[in-house]
């Protein structure tokens, strides 16, 4: 009887484990979609990236020479500097904060119109660094739209997913909650079951956060267009919003290992 007691409990336990990882992963993939309420300030921060700045610079200043063929004559290394440095300035660091916010409601479903990154703050910081004492060429740049137009068929919507997401992270942890509980009760030998649960929640902190922190990194040397550099420099800037959650479990898990010992 208390071999099959064992067994039943070893099951629970496995299960549990299984479920606690679903719902830790989906509560961190929800979390890097919703990103608290901070998604201005982890654009400002992805924007202090030379790599993230340099890839915005290429698509604005693209986009700039087209809608105003007048701009050909200033060289482009020139204007590209000019929006990189446009690009640290508070006003124009906001404004493309703002740009962020809607592409990021946008993958949660709640926003389906077209996205415009840029705009009249940056193109008066550019039109000041290009041109500060010649008034005709100034309010020329200034009339220019330094921005790119994302159309909304062009950002992918993940709208579904997150309302799944949260239907998932109810449910898994209502499940794993009830398995280890019955697992721990079932159990004979009710410490080594605890510090089995601790040190999984050690292994998942450190492995999963491990894989997140470096995920950026790999995409960052992987995607050379443009866009993938900005998405790169956005996720790296983003890890705190998932930090929380690995360090809580990790947290959590060294205290089990520990009440595991003292049992």
């Amino acid at each position: 009887m208390k071999f099959l007691r064992q067994r039943v409990a070893g099951i629970l336990l496995v299960i549990g484990l299984a479920f606690a990882w679903v719902c830790l992963t989906s509560v961190a993939l929800r979390q890097s979609i919703q990103l608290s309420g901070q998604v201005s300030t982890y654009t400002a921060n992805a924007l202090k990236n030379p790599s993230v700045r340099s890839a915005v610079s290429d698509l604005i200043v693209a986009s700039a020479k087209t809608s105003n063929p007048v701009l050909a004559q200033i060289p482009t290394n020139i204007l590209k500097s000019a929006v990189d440095k446009g690009l640290t300035e508070p006003p124009v660091v906001s404004e493309l904060g703002n740009a962020a916010t809607q592409i990021q409601q946008h993958l949660i479903g709640f926003n389906s119109g077209p996205i415009v990154i840029g705009g009249p703050e940056l193109s008066s910081a550019v039109a000041e660094i290009v041109a500060p004492n010649n008034l005709a060429e100034k309010k020329l740049i200034e009339a220019t739209p330094f921005s790119v137009t994302i159309a909304n068929s062009s950002i992918p919507s993940f709208g579904r997913y997150y309302r799944w997401l949260n239907s998932t992270v109810k449910f898994s942890l209502y499940a794993s909650a009830a398995l280890l509980v019955a697992s721990l009760i079932l159990s004979a030998k009710k410490n080594r079951t605890l510090r089995k649960i601790g040190l999984w929640f050690v292994g998942f902190s450190l492995f999963n956060g491990a894989i997140f922190w470096l995920l950026p990194k790999y995409l960052s040397s992987h995607l050379q267009s443009s866009p993938g550099r900005i998405t790169a420099g956005v996720l790296a800037a983003s890890t705190a919003a998932v930090e929380p959650i690995y360090i809580v479990a990790l947290g959590a898990g060294m205290l089990l290992t520990i009440v595991s010992f003292l049992l």
